[in-house]
């Protein structure tokens, strides 16, 4: 009688339910109403796909809504008891299970094809270590004719991408729409603690410091611009002081984002520090004007950079 074989089906290993194909995090603070509309985009449950809402210092009540949210959803709720965007990216890195991870925005609401197109995407190429894709706005007003044309991304927005430009695989992602291989993320040690929103301050620069990294390691980095994201603009992000204050805590991540990337900064920083003596007046002008505003914008992030390079910790960067 030959020897019988254990049938794998039955086997315990095979007994446990396979790793999702995708983890998605959504990160939120306060935004239960927006939460609810990110997560209808992704449309019907499935089972190769997990979802987790980080709830980030969330006030009581609107606490109790996301979780609320998160259960009719069939998501993943965790709470934080802190405010900070690394930190709660970081901690749905470490309660995924995916094979992938996604990070979308609160506010961002993902096209009907976007787990189709990311999930496609990622199967086409097994080498891809990050993803990004195509931030379509949606303005709660229209967007004001005195905003500098060259400062519209400030606004988390990448809309003018198209397929067949050159170069358009190479597009720097926003992590409003970025998906990242877990283990490759996890390996990397997840988002720095010294970027990231916290609170008031505007701080960014997170994603960035990651891709980087990666593409220092010499791994692939992809935009896709078919994996679209539409993402809501708030009115009261297009006023002047807004616009300033924006800038300002740019120059603060991008100094500190290079601190902790090691990379030179001497020779920008005496720049940047010359543009801020030379500018001086227009950092005391009215936050509410709209006269002269691109320069304003430049001392704006100049004053940034250096309080950035001078302090070189969020955590005693002073005010704007």
């Amino acid at each position: 009688m030959p020897a019988s074989h254990p049938d794998p089906s039955t086997s315990p290993r095979s007994s446990q339910p396979p790793r999702p194909l995708l983890s998605v995090a959504i990160c939120t603070h306060n935004r239960s109403l927006a939460t609810a509309r990110c997560l209808a985009g992704l449309g019907a449950p499935r089972s190769d796909i997990d979802i987790l809402i980080i709830d980030s210092g969330s006030n009581a009540t609107e606490a109790e809504a996301i979780e609320r949210i998160s259960t009719r959803f069939g998501a993943q709720h965790i709470r934080l008891a802190a405010m900070g965007l690394s930190a709660a990216r970081n901690a749905a890195l470490a309660a995924s299970h995916g094979t992938w991870i996604a990070y979308l925005d609160d506010d961002a609401t993902p096209a009907p094809d976007w787990v189709e197109v990311l999930t496609r995407s990622i199967a086409q190429d097994p080498d891809i270590a990050a993803m990004g894709g195509s931030i379509l706005p949606q303005f709660q007003s229209r967007l004001p004719s005195w905003w500098p044309p060259s400062l519209r991304a400030v606004l988390t927005i990448i809309d003018t991408v198209k397929p067949d430009d050159p170069g358009a695989a190479d597009t720097e992602p926003y992590a409003a729409n970025i998906a990242f291989r877990r283990d490759i993320l996890t390996r990397f040690g997840g988002f720095p603690a010294c970027l990231g929103r916290h609170g008031v301050r505007l701080l960014s620069n997170e994603e960035t410091y990651i891709i980087r990294r990666l593409r220092r390691a010499r791994l692939k980095v992809r935009f896709n611009p078919h994996l679209v994201v539409h993402h809501e603009i708030a009115r009261e992000r297009l006023q002047p002081a807004w616009l300033i204050d924006r800038q300002y805590w740019s120059g603060v991540s991008e100094a500190v984002m290079l601190g902790a990337l090691a990379e030179p900064r001497a020779r920008k920083a005496w720049r940047m520090a010359a543009h801020t003596i030379l500018l001086a007046p227009l950092l005391f002008w009215p936050k509410s004007s709209t006269a002269l505003l691109t320069l304003r914008c430049t001392a704006a992030f100049a004053a940034g950079f250096v309080h950035g390079i001078l302090t070189d910790a969020p955590d005693r960067v002073p005010s704007a």
